[in-house]
């Protein structure tokens, strides 16, 4: 089973603690739900790497987060993607923020320069929170409307890689705190 990497924006662990109190497991019956540990922001999914690309996303992401300051994202509504009888994914969004924009096109370019051949949809900022709805009565949509106005501090993002046969299964590679560099994950 190969290893997928990705950059992501994280979520404090009070935000993660209130979103998933926020909606009941039992009256939303998704197949697989995101481990509370695991939640956050996806900036690029780069897919399998090597380790020279990930030197490279190393190397060209430090000069990056020295020139960023911290900012703050507020969660919106909740949503779905594919089909909306018979969603396949369940996520929460963020409201609109120019800067969450500009640090992931900043970041998706240096990727890029970095050899990854990226996603061209274009950049929709959610936290997926579930996945696969698991019976036959029809999806009916979160009133979202307590998540509004719940905000955080984004001051860094992650190297994150995926390992599915653990729980939680999202392992940091490294930690890119605005202002500073890199924190390697001891």
């Amino acid at each position: 089973m190969q290893t997928h990497y990705f950059l992501a924006v994280p979520l404090p662990s009070t935000l993660k603690r209130k979103i998933v109190e926020s909606i009941s497991r039992k009256d939303f019956p998704f197949k697989r739900w995101v481990h509370e540990k695991d939640l956050h922001l996806t900036l690029v999914f780069l897919g399998s790497c090597t380790q020279e690309q990930l030197k490279q996303i190393e190397k060209k992401c430090q000069p990056l987060v020295t020139n960023w300051e911290a900012f703050t994202l507020e969660l919106s509504t909740y949503g779905t993607f594919g089909s909306k009888k018979k969603p396949r994914i369940f996520w929460i969004g963020v409201k609109e923020e120019a800067k969450l924009y500009q640090l992931q096109r900043d970041v998706s370019r240096l990727c890029e320069e970095s050899g990854f051949a990226l996603d061209k949809k274009s950049f929709s900022p959610h936290i997926t929170l579930a996945r696969q709805w698991a019976i036959d009565n029809d999806y009916e949509a979160v009133d979202g409307s307590q998540m509004q106005g719940v905000h955080w501090c984004v001051d860094e993002f992650i190297l994150y890689k995926s390992v599915l046969t653990e729980t939680p299964k999202y392992k940091t590679v490294h930690r890119f705190q605005f202002g500073g560099g890199i924190i390697p994950n001891d």
